[in-house]
């Protein structure tokens, strides 16, 4: 037995520089057209080498159909017309299945010439029929990526494909327009290279733990989580992060999609309501307070004043009713702040100067702590429009957040009073460079009573926001932890309009 061994091209012979089959066709069959299609139609060049349509014979009376409009075909009588006529063709097909014909073709025409019969065209017509179903196919294939590609770039969520090693197959517009970087670019690299946010800065740099990819890796199941994050601006961002595994069509999970959604806005509203209900609540539960509390708390703190101004009692019980006066004494403070916190401010409206009343806090807060290592510096764009609102309150709110920036600073430093005016607020920033804040303090620095002082009641944020959104402004407090905080009131300007008398 004879061992033999083959060496095969790598790729078919025809894929080389070959030159076109000029091609003479005898007859008319049925595949005509189909034949026709395949060598005029450049689809095909896919599939099949160039073809060129030299002659044609044997075609009395049939309409040649799939040529082009301004290709002229010359017909002859019989084969031999046409091959003395074009020595040049190289390939005969032959369509009239006349009994004998092919044997005569091949005892007749050069060995360089190539001859099919009808019954070999069969093969055309299903490669014709294949093209043209994966052309099809292809075209709507074509569309259904264009389509999904349109609905992927108007979604408002970020979106990234991933690899199932955390590599960028495709991602939607809004990723890569907001990192800057090409869409092109981005493929093939970790995700944190296109994540952002809002404001362009990194989502993060490396892969977040707490991402719910690795938890759809292993679980291959939708997961998602919420985590927060803080801009250049030092402001506090709430992001939704979901993970959907993609499955290929042997229900192998082959990618993994994560989308991040931007919920800061609608946090912000839930936490608003629910800072409206907790206020609601405090408000019954103050006046329930100061109805059946504060009564009985008058009659306890009176007699333990007695008790502590009557020399019949020893050292020991006169100290036991000095702790109950005092005791008594917070907890009046506690109830007086709880009942001022959940009552409306009584706004007297006049027009108000900021950097008067800010000078005037600062002037009062700098003879406290002055010789203790701060300075209180302002600054302040020229001119700037009146506010309208309680000159009292907004002093208050000043002094406030002064001490709290102090209080921030346990070595010394300088807090910065830095007004302006937008075309819309008024705008006071409170600047210091002290401890921070870090995101859990920042998600609840507005909420009442919550307080980072051992006795702190912590009303005092809560309070100034509270009068500052009845004065028709707002509050935003930035910090970076270990860095420093800045709280700013924005406050609409008095306008120069006449307004009723109440």
């Amino acid at each position: 037995m004879l061992n033999t061994t083959y060496t095969f091209p790598e790729e078919c012979y025809w894929n080389g520089a070959m030159d076109p089959f000029k091609v003479g066709i005898i007859g008319a069959g049925p595949s005509l057209k189909v034949l026709m299609d395949i060598i005029f139609n450049d689809v095909f060049r896919e599939f099949v080498p160039e073809m060129q349509l030299v002659a044609m014979s044997d075609v009395h009376g049939v309409e040649i159909e799939g040529a082009s409009s301004d290709v002229i075909v010359p017909t002859y009588n019989t084969f031999h017309d046409m091959l003395s006529s074009h020595p040049e063709i190289n390939l005969i097909i032959e369509m009239t299945g006349r009994a004998g014909l092919l044997s005569q073709l091949r005892m007749q025409i050069p060995e360089s010439v190539s001859v099919m019969d009808y019954r070999e065209i069969v093969f055309f017509c299903g490669l014709h029929d294949m093209t043209l179903v994966k052309g099809h196919f292809r075209n709507n294939l074509a569309h259904q990526q264009t389509l999904m590609k349109s609905i992927m770039d108007e979604i408002q969520e970020d979106i990234i494909l991933m690899s199932k090693k955390g590599e960028i197959v495709d991602l939607n517009r809004n990723v890569w327009e907001r990192s800057g970087i090409a869409r092109e670019e981005l493929i093939g690299k970790p995700c944190w290279h296109a994540a952002r946010l809002r404001d362009g800065s990194n989502f993060c740099h490396h892969f977040d733990a707490a991402c719910p990819f690795h938890k759809t890796l292993q679980s291959g199941q939708k997961e998602e989580t919420l985590v927060t994050r803080v801009n250049r601006e030092g402001l506090l961002q709430y992001y939704r992060l979901y993970s959907y595994p993609i499955y290929d069509i042997r229900s192998n999970m082959s990618h993994i999609m994560v989308m991040h959604r931007d919920i800061t806005k609608r946090t912000y509203r839930e936490k608003h309501q629910h800072q409206r209900d907790k206020l609601a609540i405090i408000g019954e539960m103050s006046t329930y307070l100061a109805h059946e509390i504060r009564n009985p708390l008058f009659a306890i703190g009176g007699f333990a004043n007695s008790l502590f101004k009557s020399s019949e009692l020893s050292a020991k019980d006169r100290e036991k009713a000095e702790i109950i006066v005092q005791e008594t004494g917070r907890l009046d403070r506690m109830l007086t702040s709880m009942l001022n916190f959940s009552r409306p401010s009584k706004t007297i409206e006049q027009d108000i100067d900021l950097l008067d009343v800010s000078q005037s806090a600062a002037e009062l807060m700098t003879i406290g702590y002055s010789k203790h290592g701060y300075s209180i510096e302002i600054s302040s764009s020229s001119p700037l429009p009146s506010i309208r609102g309680n000159e009292d309150a907004m002093k208050q709110c000043v002094i406030n957040l002064i001490k709290n920036s102090i209080e921030a600073m346990p070595q010394g430093g300088t807090v910065l009073l830095n007004l302006s005016f937008d075309g819309d607020y008024v705008i006071l920033q409170v600047i210091d460079t002290g401890v921070g804040m870090s995101e859990q303090e920042l998600g609840r620095v507005f909420n009442p009573f919550y307080s980072t002082k051992e006795d702190g009641s912590g009303l005092g944020l809560a309070m100034i926001k509270k009068i500052v959104e009845e004065h028709g402004g707002k509050v935003e407090l930035t910090s970076t932890f270990g860095q420093g905080t800045t709280v700013s009131l924005f406050l609409p300007p008095s306008l120069d309009v006449d307004t009723p008398e109440a």
